[in-house]
């Protein structure tokens, strides 16, 4: 879209204000750059939010029969970059098992990083030092049964995470026993032995922005901020309930109007207009605002 700029309610510890953001090709940038001048883009009547990162929890893209649909799915409820659950079957082709599976989301439309999920029982060290070599975000321990928290052996992986600082993170497949706290045992074990973390665990699919700041997402993504990819939505005032008096938006799951990944519009009115492939997305520093 080259270079422009617009202007945008931002929330703010303690309130929020309206501010100007400039845009030059995939990034903001602080000042104006290039060669290039900047027209004015007219948000009037549409709140602005930052491009969603999402988990994909609702329709997980290793069980999709048709992946490029579900990622093109998944833009039209704002996501511009998509965390992609892969889960670790094998203990000595994991290796292999994880080049076949980027091979099979060369194709899909949104930016996306992949997160091992690996169960408690098969999670070894040497994985924690390949997935953080591969950039992953973050990593996630499958448990089944309470005991399987406490049979880890958390030693060995905390020695693996000093190498790139990789967080770890836990989902419960023990839906039965809901009188076991998961969590608590989880923070008590990190305390323990020492464990990096994610700070709050991933239930929901959009990414909290501690957990973004935990796992190396932000700066580059997750906010409207200078250095960071060009990615937001549109949303038009008048389709959704307003409250207060700078008419801050209320988030009911709506879908934008209009989703710009890397400064390209993506969707318009959840019609795809670019189903170029995106690109795979690496974290380089973990924990980088921690």
């Amino acid at each position: 879209m080259g270079a422009y700029w617009f202007s945008a309610y931002l929330e703010k510890e303690g309130g929020g204000e309206v501010e100007e953001r400039l845009v030059y090709g995939e990034k903001f940038v602080r000042n104006h750059s290039g060669s290039k001048s900047y027209v004015h883009m007219n948000t009037d009547g549409f709140f602005v939010t930052p491009g969603y990162v999402m988990l994909d929890n609702f329709e997980p893209i290793s069980f999709s029969s048709t992946p490029e649909e579900t990622a093109g799915n998944y833009i039209k409820r704002g996501c511009s970059l998509l965390l992609i659950q892969h889960l670790v079957t094998s203990i000595r082709h994991y290796r292999q098992l994880y080049d076949e599976y980027l091979n099979k989301l060369s194709g899909i439309p949104v930016n996306y990083m992949v997160v091992p999920v690996i169960n408690a029982k098969l999670i070894k060290a040497e994985m924690v030092r390949f997935f953080a070599r591969k950039g992953c975000p973050f990593l996630c321990i499958e448990v089944d049964l309470i005991n399987d928290l406490k049979n880890v052996s958390w030693e060995w992986l905390v020695q693996a995470q000093a190498y790139k600082r990789i967080p770890l993170t836990i989902r419960v497949k023990d839906s039965e026993n809901t009188s076991n706290n998961y969590s608590e045992l989880w923070s008590s074990l990190s305390k323990q032995y020492g464990i990096i973390k994610l700070s709050e665990l991933q239930d929901d699919e959009i990414v909290s922005f501690q957990n973004l700041k935990d796992s190396g997402i932000f700066p580059s993504r997750g906010r409207l901020t200078s250095g960071g990819q060009a990615d937001y939505n549109l949303f038009w005032k008048t389709q959704h309930s307003l409250i207060d008096e700078q008419e801050k938006f209320i988030y009911h799951n709506p879908v934008p109007n209009v989703t710009i990944m890397n400064g390209q519009v993506k969707q318009v009115n959840q019609t795809l207009v670019d189903r170029k492939p995106g690109t795979h997305i690496q974290v380089k520093l973990h924990k980088h605002f921690v």
